[in-house]
């Protein structure tokens, strides 16, 4: 800058090393003129020139000091602005970022000079804006406290407090003191005698030090003790230097005061007796405790733990052994810095130390003499309030909180030896195991208590101080990698396993440490030490598992500080044979607490297995105080104490902001880190490199050999390889790419897995406000399991490597390509241009041989890869179209070889077809052509259309004039390709479809009609096999003028046919898009009828298909067409007719001849289609012309001719436009020939000819018809034998319900405006169809079950009910009052039944019918057998009717499933109880017992049955002779029966069963099974209600009828016993029966059941029949089988009456009082006896129960 403003041009650019330069810059004159050049710049030059500089300034590979010192000294020609402008924070931060440190050899980066120039003028600007202004509050204190405090607590509220902080930090990190600027020399004395220090009053550059110090400014202070003789001299620090550090530390500035002792007392160790009794000196150390360990004001506690640890005073003591190295080193006296340490701590606490002794011993003892001033034996407790702070509850005061230290182990080792000494000297310990020893029942507590006062110890530490206690405690708050602890644990087992019984005079026993450990508290402390020995063993075994990788070397003493940021010390690892050692002594610990025997007894050592380590263990037990010292880390502690002088020295060397922050982990991405970014980028600069040695240029691309230019075989090699490398490369791409996307898509299947809902218990607290003015007690807990979304580590992982790989590929794929690639590319294309132009310049057969040969071999390496990657696709695509264009396209010998390259490999046809010429090749284009087809398939007809746009069909017919045979054979290949595209073309195939259609209709058109015949050839013989799209029949048709030229707009597929043909002619005018049709000659014309007659005929006689069901299926696709093309010859034969008879005379000969002629053809051409042809069979059957689905297309109105044939006449009629059905049918009578034609229409013609057929008959009066037969039927019963018409008229009644049966199904009749055929339904329904004979009836009934769906039954149309309706008429089942039934009715009717609970069991196993159309179904049924009118007139026949009929209906029951069958057996048990007189319901009850599968079912509808023909009887003595009759129990589950029957309650049911069954046998015996059966069942059973209960009454009359027959005089005495035991057994369940609630379950047995279900009067007769019983049975021998005078009542008895006659009391039964008395007058009467019972029943009976029939038989 200074030489581009005075120096000429010549002499800036004369200057051509950095020698040079850096020699010029050091020039006094070149520095004057810099300073004055720099002092010249304004404000913002200045700013950036100086940051510049700043940043030269700093330290990189070379240091220049005079430079680095001028940019400092200047640095305050700019600071003179305010604090707050950019320039001075400029100005501090430059002199922030200089190195005020060392170098490696230890001396300083910068000269001492510059460090004191530098605080000199901080001081100066530290008056200057700081002196003068006031200061308060919390700024003031953080200013006087700390500097970096208040970059803390980010007080920068104002500049001055800024600059204060920066000032602070800048001068602690100048090293000002001699000893700090020579730090290898610090510890001798004197240390600066080469140069002195100046003197702080006589110094004129001290002038602004002394005007801070008279001022009292703290950081004058601190300069005139740093920098002058004030604190380099002893004599002058004690006079003057003591006072002004006093008054820095009375400023709080600790930190500073640190600074200066750590400077000022090394080189006055030796003499350190003259500050230690320097009471001022004192005082400071004091005054520095006392500020070191108070809260600076405004300042709360937490703030000043968040601040980085003041090591102010630590560190000084953690000098020591730096300072006792050092010292013994130099010096080699007996005084150290630890024993002047110990002497000055002891002087602030007004200890007396003995500097002889050694300094552990010392501590120990001062400790030792203040435990006991502690404990008042000097009668001084007041220390202990200073030195300890507190005395808890009644804990004897120790050094030690609590029990113990886990922290500060080192200290807590100290004190409890210090403590175990006391105990010793006292005879505390010794005194309390003997009182222990003396009495095994005394409690330690006591024990304590008792030596206390033997001992007379003023004060005795409390029993948790005793040292078994507390190294126990200890030993379990010490962590288990301490040093110490193995030391700990053998203390404390020294004290646990001691066997002190020998030493006391008393026989050996066990150990007195179990002793210690009685208390709950005590055993819990035990119990915790077992379980840190195992967590101790466990931390060990894992430590022992970890690898220790030794140091590359171990550093020495010297090499201690050489720890940095970039350098930091490795993490220490123990040993792991230490561990291991560890683990088996712990392991030794655990095996020697759990024995319990050591505790109970003595222990032979030598007999103790290995585990316990008997000589240890001995050692223990002998309380040996020999250390054992191979357990402790060695290595830990020397680890350690390095560790304390790093931090010291680190502390030393490097500032306070700068040890917040770690170097390695820079945020150099923040803007507040620009500096250090800048910085960090200056200081890794790499040295420049030397410029690269001139190397000889090489060509790049390789130059191609001539001889690759003639030679194929050298230009294959060149070209392989080239083109490899290109392969390889999309190889390459390709695969990553297919990479990526499996790597994408397992990512994107990833991501929905990433989180993932899981339960999660989540305990939640509800909180109530209380209750009653009460509170609420509590939150309640509860518990919710709930689903919370977590995320999947694992998938996280997956998905974290993913887009890790995912990244890394993309980063490969953005790579470049290599330089190979581009070589290669360059290569080949060089080549390719050579290549053409030596053929364009002389067409040689050798080159153009190589050029072919190299377009094969470059489309050889055109693979999916090189297409699929862009570079390569386009680079392999320009040189495939340079050789085509030159060397392929045009060559008709290399056509046949290109067409056979595209269909091996069809993903070369878009890039080599446009070099596929086939027209170059006219004589090979038919085998060219012959190739393309037979490849056509839908894979490839892309490839098939671009291939056939390159034949140009036109262009080869009219220029090679092919012979006849190669246009045969091409029209021939054109058809295989239309067949092979079928009838309906895939739209795959749609393109080269319509290329075909137009080759073919070129090949028609050329040389017309020379390819004629063979065109409808073969049109006619592949439609016929529907092989050809009817869009083939439509161009041909279009060519012969049938169809109009086609006005739709052109497809793509044509449109590009189009172009092609435009463009592929050499020449000529372009084609017309409309070319005039081809018009057929009158001969023409007359062989294509004649021949298409004759091929139509062929066809149908040729195969059985078309013989039966004719030409219409086969040729469905193309009837439009053959319609148009068979108009269109017609017409041509009628023009040419109409031509030739023009002017002649109608009528004439030649007309009719014409006509004649004409008409013939015709049918002839028409024959095949619509005449019908006789079987094979020569049978009296017809083959029609076309099925029922062709009559659409058979009847089109485009035919051009209407036939006459009689044989068609039908077929003819239903073609036509007239309508048939039209006729006056209703005056048709037919007969029953004609109904047979029906049947034989239905079976086997056509639907239309039967719906023809029926429609016809519909409209027939069939009334008249069957008049003779509806005439009134003789009165007689009896059925003579039917005449001949009576037979004919029966006949066709059937044919008429066969016909009705046929035609009702049919949509198309019903659905007619006003259908004869529901009109015909509807009278239908009042003809006799009951005269119909049973065989009729079921072949009927067969024909609906087969073509009738069930669900006929459940319809709600009209037809099939009406229809439904004659069938019930015909099997009776339709009431007819007036008429004699016919003979067959009954089985009819059956077959009818059967056939609906077929349907309805069909219906409910499909799922199709629901419960309530089933019940519906069922109780129609039931209806209709109940209106049934059974032609047997016997009562027995007619029971047995009506029985079959009821069993047919039940069997629906047996179909359906279980729970329908249950509603189902409900619904008839509701039915019968709702049906009311005139009903058949014995019958019914039989057919229960025959049909019914189910006895649940059975017995219950038999209960109902039995109870509605009581209820429903006509007469009022009905009786139960015909229930017993009709009631059938079935034989093989008799015992299941009568099971069900109890537990369903058909009680009626069971006393019929009696009846039956003492009808059966009149023997004492049976009547004595029955009735133990009836006593059986009386236990057994409960009546469910008021309807069930009056039924027992049955059963109870019988048992005492049959009681009172048992107990003849004649009976044996068992037969009586069991009779009595029998009635008795009655009493008690009638005493059951009869309470007012139920007495089974729990609550029944305690009188608290649920209410009886009988009602009141059912309890009246029970308890008037128990009471009798009572009476008259009074025990088991004694009995009333005679009246006598008196009557004898028992207890029971008496008590059994009392309660009948209390009965009318109960408002409940007063309204039965009469029934009551009446009953008690007649128990009381003497002269009733036991066999009076039955009387006593009636009377109640008749009484209680008169309504119930069933009663009838025991009133």
């Amino acid at each position: 800058m200074q030489c581009a403003e005075t120096a000429g041009l010549e002499t800036l650019g004369a200057a051509s090393d950095t020698h040079s330069c850096i020699q010029a810059l050091r020039d006094p004159e070149h520095q004057a003129r810099f300073e004055h050049w720099l002092c010249e710049v304004n404000s913002s030059d200045g700013i950036s020139l100086l940051t510049a500089l700043a940043h030269m300034a700093t330290p990189t590979q070379h240091s220049d000091p005079a430079f680095i010192t001028t940019i400092t000294l200047l640095i305050y020609q700019v600071s003179y602005h305010p604090l707050s402008a950019v320039e001075n924070r400029l100005a501090c931060v430059i002199l922030e970022g200089l190195n005020w440190g060392y170098t490696q050899d230890g001396s300083l980066a910068l000269s001492s000079s510059l460090h004191s120039e530098v605080a000199l003028l901080v001081a100066e600007a530290y008056q200057k804006y700081l002196t003068d202004k006031p200061y308060s509050g919390l700024i003031s204190e953080g200013i006087k406290q700390v500097s970096y405090l208040a970059s803390v607590l980010r007080l920068g509220v104002s500049p001055e407090a800024s600059f204060s902080q920066w000032a602070w930090q800048l001068l602690l990190r100048l090293k000002l003191h001699g000893n700090a600027q020579n730090p290898k020399a610090a510890w001798s004395v004197p240390a600066l005698t080469s140069n002195p220090p100046p003197e702080l009053t006589h110094s004129p550059s001290m002038h602004s030090v002394i005007r801070a110090v008279k001022a009292g400014i703290p950081i004058g202070c601190y300069l005139s003790i740093a920098m002058t003789q004030v604190g380099h001299s002893l004599e002058h620090f004690c006079t003057d230097g003591v006072g002004l550090l006093k008054s820095l530390i009375q400023s709080r500035h600790l930190r500073a005061a640190v600074h200066l002792l750590d400077n000022i007392l090394p080189p006055t160790y030796p003499l350190s007796f003259y500050l230690l009794n320097n009471s001022q000196f004192v005082s400071c150390i004091q005054l520095f405790l006392q500020y070191d360990s108070v809260c600076p004001q405004g300042v709360t506690q937490q703030v000043t733990h968040r601040v980085a640890p003041l090591l102010h005073w630590n560190h000084l003591w953690r000098q020591c052994p730096a300072a006792e190295q050092c010292h013994s080193e130099s010096r080699g006296g007996e005084f150290t810095a630890q024993s002047c340490w110990c002497c000055s701590s002891a002087g602030v606490l007004g200890w007396d130390f003995d500097s002889a002794e050694p300094v552990e011993e010392c501590v120990q003892k001062l400790l030792y003499q203040q435990h006991k001033n502690a404990l008042g034996y000097h009668g001084d407790r007041g220390l202990l309030s200073s030195l300890v702070g507190w005395i808890a509850g009644n804990a004897t005061p120790s050094f030690i909180e609590g029990q113990s230290l886990s922290a500060e182990v080192w200290f807590a080792w100290l004190v409890l030896n210090m403590e175990g000494v006391f105990e010793d000297d006292s005879q505390l310990r010794r005194c309390v195991e003997n009182e222990l020893l003396s009495d095994p029942s005394i409690s330690p507590e006591q024990a304590l208590k008792k030596a206390q006062q033997k001992l007379k110890l003023p004060v005795a530490p409390s029993l948790q101080r005793l040292q078994v206690y507390r190294w126990a405690s200890q030993a379990l708050a010490t962590p288990p990698d301490h040093p110490l602890i193995p030391l700990v644990w053998q203390k404390f087992l020294q004290f646990y396993l001691r066997q002190p019984g020998p030493e006391y005079g008393l026989a050996a026993g066990g150990c007195i440490g179990r002793r210690f450990f009685q208390a709950s508290s005590q055993t819990n402390l035990l119990r915790d030490l077992r379980q840190r020995i195992q967590e101790v063993s466990d931390f060990h075994h894992a430590a022992s598992q970890a690898l220790r990788v030794p140091p590359p070397h171990t550093p020495s003493s010297d090499s201690q500080g050489d720890e940095s940021p970039d350098n930091p010390r490795p993490p220490y690892l123990t040993s792991p044979q230490l561990h291991t050692e560890l683990v088996r002594l712990f392991g030794v610990f655990a095996v020697w607490l759990d024995d319990e025997t050591l505790q109970k007894q003595e222990v032979y050592l030598p007999s103790l297995p290995p585990e316990y380590e008997a000589h240890r263990l001995a050692q223990i037990m002998q309380r040996q105080q020999e250390l054992w010292l191979e357990y402790v880390d060695q290595e830990r502690l020397q680890y350690d104490e390095r560790e304390v002088l790093s931090l010291w020295e680190k502390v030393q060397s490097e500032p306070t902001f700068l040890q917040a922050q770690n170097p390695g982990f820079t945020d150099y991405t923040s803007l507040s880190n620009a500096r250090e970014r800048i910085l960090s980028n200056l200081q890794k600069h790499p040295v420049p490199h030397p410029p690269p040695e001139l190397q000889k240029q090489k060509a790049p691309v390789a130059e191609v050999p001539s001889s690759c230019l003639t030679d194929s075989k050298a230009a294959a090699e060149l070209v392989q390889q080239d083109l490899t490398i290109l392969q390889d490369q999309a190889r390459i791409a390709v695969a990553r790419e297919a990479q990526q996307v499996a790597m994408e898509q397992e990512l994107l299947e990833s991501l929905p897995l990433l989180y993932k809902n899981q339960p999660e218990q989540v305990t939640m607290t509800l909180e109530c406000k209380g209750k009653g003015g009460q509170p609420c007690q509590g939150p309640a807990n509860i518990t919710v399991t709930c689903e919370r979304v977590q995320r999947q580590e694992a998938v996280q992982t997956q998905i974290t490597s993913l887009r890790r790989d995912i990244k890394k590929l993309q980063a490969d794929s953005m790579a470049p390509p290599p330089q190979s690639l581009a070589q290669a590319a360059v290569h080949t294309e060089n080549f390719i241009t050579s290549l053409v132009n030596m053929y364009k310049a002389q067409k040689s057969p050798a080159v153009h041989h190589v050029g072919v040969s190299a377009f094969y071999q470059v489309v050889s390496y055109v693979c999916e890869d090189t297409l699929r990657h862009p570079p390569t696709r386009q680079y392999l695509s320009s040189c495939v179209e340079i050789l085509g264009q030159v060397f392929i396209q045009g060559n008709a010998e290399e056509c046949g070889r290109v067409l056979k390259t595209i269909l091996e490999q069809r993903r070369l046809c878009p890039l080599i077809s446009p070099f596929f010429t086939p027209n170059a090749a006219p004589n090979q284009l038919v085998f060219l052509y012959q190739d393309v087809v037979t490849s056509l398939h839908l894979d490839t007809a892309d490839v098939i259309f671009m291939l056939l746009t390159k034949f140009d069909l036109s262009h080869w017919l009219n220029d090679a004039h092919p012979v006849f045979s190669e246009r045969t054979r091409l029209l021939e290949l054109v058809h295989g390709a239309l067949c092979v595209c079928g009838r309906d073309p895939e739209p795959e195939l749609l393109t080269p479809f319509h290329l075909f259609t137009k080759h073919w209709t070129w090949l028609l058109r050329h040389h017309f009609p020379d390819h004629y015949s063979d065109c409808l050839r073969l049109l006619m013989t592949s439609s016929s096999n529907q092989l050809l799209s009817p869009e083939c029949w439509k161009v041909t048709l279009r060519v012969l003028g049938c169809l109009p030229p086609s006005r739709q707009t052109k497809s793509k597929a044509e449109q590009a046919l189009s172009t092609t043909d435009v463009s592929g002619r050499a020449a000529g005018p372009p084609a017309s898009t409309y070319r005039s049709p081809i018009s057929l000659s009158p001969q023409q014309v007359d062989e294509t009828v004649t021949w298409l007659s004759d091929y139509f005929l062929r066809s149908r006689l040729s195969k059985p298909d078309l013989r039966s069901f004719g030409l219409y299926s086969a040729w469905t696709p193309y009837i439009t067409e053959v319609v148009c093309f068979w108009e269109h010859l017609i017409g041509c034969l009628i023009s040419v007719q109409l031509n030739s008879c023009a002017r002649e005379p109608v009528g004439s000969s030649k007309t009719m001849k014409a006509l004649q002629d004409l008409h013939s053809k015709i049918v002839k051409l028409f024959k095949p289609w619509i005449f019908p042809l006789d079987t094979e069979d020569g049978g009296n059957l017809k083959c029609y012309p076309w099925l029922e689905t062709d009559a659409s297309t058979a009847g089109c109105p485009g035919w051009p001719v209407h036939s006459t044939h009689r044989h068609a006449a039908s077929q003819i009629q239903r073609s036509s436009a007239s309508r048939p059905e039209s006729l006056p049918w209703r005056h048709l009578h037919p007969d029953t020939q004609l109904m047979e034609q029906l049947f034989n229409v239905e079976r086997g013609s056509p639907k239309s000819c039967f719906l023809f057929l029926g429609e016809v008959l519909c409209e027939v009066n069939w009334v008249s018809v069957l008049s003779d037969f509806l005439q009134t039927p003789p009165t007689s019963t009896s059925y003579p034998t039917l005449p001949d018409t009576q037979k004919e008229s029966h006949t066709m009644l059937v044919y008429l319900l066969y016909m009705l049966v046929f035609l009702a199904k049919e949509e198309q009749l019903l659905n007619k405006q006003d259908s004869p055929l529901l009109s015909l339904l509807v009278q239908s329904t009042s003809l006799p169809w009951h005269q119909l004979d049973l065989s009729s009836y079921q072949g009927i009934l067969g024909y609906v079950s087969t073509h009738y769906p069930p669900s006929v039954l459940l319809t709600a149309d009209s037809s099939p009910q009406l229809l439904l309706k004659s069938l019930r008429s015909a099997a009776g089942l339709h009431p007819r009052p007036n008429e004699v039934p016919h003979r067959e009715e009954t089985l009819k009717a059956a077959a009818y039944v059967c056939w609906c609970v077929q349907s309805l069991v069909t219906l409910e196993q499909g799922g199709s019918i629901s419960l309530s159309s089933l019940e519906a179904q069922l109780e129609t049924l039931l209806e209709g057998v109940v209106t049934f009118n059974p032609p047997e007139t016997g009562l027995e026949q007619r029971h047995m009717a009506f029985c079959g009929l009821f069993s047919d209906t039940l069997a629906l029951l047996n179909g359906v499933g279980v729970s329908t069958g249950e509603a189902l057996a409900a619904h008839v048990i509701t039915w019968l109880d709702r049906k009311g007189r005139g009903f058949p319901i014995l019958p019914l009850l039989t057919a229960c017992s025959r049909c019914l599968a189910s006895v649940r079912h059975m017995t219950r509808i038999m209960e109902a049955c039995i109870t509605a023909y009581f209820n429903h009887a006509d007469e009022e003595s009905v009786g139960w002779g015909p229930v017993l009759a009709s009631l059938q129990v079935p034989e093989l589950t008799v015992d299941d029966f009568l099971s069900e029957s109890q537990s369903g309650g058909s009680f009626l049911t069971l006393y019929a069963f009696i009846l039956q069954r003492l009808n059966t046998e009149y023997t004492a015996a049976n009547e004595r099974r029955t009735l133990a059966l009836i006593n059986t069942w009386t236990t057994q059973v409960f009546p469910s209600g008021p309807g069930d209960e009056a039924k027992l009454f049955l059963w109870w009359h019988k048992a005492l009828n049959l009681s009172a027959e048992q107990l003849q005089p004649q009976s044996g005495q068992t037969e009586v016993s069991g009779v009595v035991m029998g009635l008795l057994r009655l009493q008690t369940r009638l005493l059951q029966l009869g309470e007012e609630r139920l007495n089974s379950g729990l609550l029944g047995a305690i009188g608290l059941g649920k209410r009886s279900p009988v009602s009141n009067r059912f309890r009246v007769v029970v308890r008037s029949l128990a009471a009798f019983l009572s009476v008259q049975v009074q025990s088991e021998t004694e009995l009333r089988l005679q009246p006598a005078s008196d009557l004898q009542l028992s207890a029971k008895a008496q008590q059994t009456l009392g309660m009948l006659e209390a009965m009318p009391s109960n408002k409940q039964y007063a309204e039965l009082e009469d029934s009551v008395n009446k009953a008690v007058q007649f128990i009381r009467y003497p002269g009733h006896c036991l066999r009076d019972g039955p009387r006593l029943l009636a009377l109640l009976a008749n009484l209680l129960y008169p309504e119930l029939r069933y009663l009838h038989i025991i009133r």
